[in-house]
């Protein structure tokens, strides 16, 4: 009898290792995000060290992004546990710039079906009410020109359960502007000398920045961005203040617009999809 525990232990530990062999090594970065997608919901995380950074996805369920928390991040491991039951056990290395930063482990047949999502849009839809936005005639809700560039928000809309944020950038000068973002937050501005103001970082459900360049013409050099975020939908304060933050990529000019809670609430639905074709 102990003979055969011993084999059955012995086999368990090679059948463990064979499993460990077939998970691939994933690299990450501490200014890119590496992206696993899975069959199913996940439902826990463990990570082998503080400084690799995991973050389930607030509404595509069964997505997780990864980044280092420094630049001397140890080699490490990564156990996801999904709720079909299977555990995925990964090695996770640092690297400047990973080989693949999206890993999509789901079976041949749902490779082709959208990510899972929690609210009554998905990804295709969305990319379909963002070029719709974007071709519609722009208007101003707030605006800021510095640098030679124009940054405004052009409209809020609710719908199935999202907050959408139409913004454009329109970059006048001669040097291109490479914007970092937006990157959005709340901001409590109820501070005082001894306290600074608190803010809370907003990760969008849905995000796509497109050029509009044919609309300003190539030859003039200048530069058309839509952007437009979906999230879901919440409320602030009046004392809050929503801030959208475009940063250079490349260098140190900066643009930044800001909203009420009174502002939210005065958002409109969702314009008709218009046919483009």
């Amino acid at each position: 009898m102990q003979k055969v525990k011993l084999i059955v232990g012995f086999l368990g530990l090679i059948w463990s290792s064979v499993l460990w062999a077939q998970s691939p090594e994933l690299e990450v970065a501490w200014d890119k995000t590496t992206v696993l997608i899975f069959d199913a919901p996940i439902q826990s995380i463990d990570r082998g060290s503080q400084w690799l950074l995991g973050q389930k996805d607030a509404e595509a369920v069964n997505l997780l992004k990864l980044k280092a928390g420094s630049k001397d991040m140890p080699n490490t491991n990564l156990h996801v546990l999904t709720s079909d039951g299977r555990i995925h056990e990964f090695a996770v290395r640092y690297s400047e710039d990973p080989l693949n930063t999206t890993w999509d482990f789901r079976n041949k047949k749902e490779r082709g079906s959208e990510l899972k999502s929690s609210l009554g849009m998905n990804s295709s839809e969305f990319e379909g009410v963002a070029k719709n936005l974007a071709s519609l005639e722009s208007k101003s809700i707030k605006r800021q020109f510095r640098y030679e560039i124009f940054f405004w928000i052009k409209g809020i809309y609710f719908q199935d359960g999202l907050l959408f944020f139409d913004l454009m950038l329109h970059n006048t000068s001669r040097i291109p502007f490479q914007p970092i973002g937006p990157e959005v937050r709340i901001v409590d501005s109820r501070s005082s000398k001894r306290s600074t103001s608190r803010e809370v970082d907003l990760e969008p459900a849905f995000s796509l920045v497109s050029g509009l360049n044919e609309k300003v013409g190539v030859e003039s050099g200048q530069e058309l961005k839509s952007m437009v975020l979906a999230y879901p939908v919440f409320t602030i304060a009046n004392q809050k203040r929503l801030v959208f933050r475009l940063r250079e990529a490349r260098g140190d000019r900066e643009l930044q617009l800001s909203l009420k809670g009174r502002d939210l609430l005065q958002a409109k639905s969702l314009p008709l999809l218009i046919d483009t074709h």
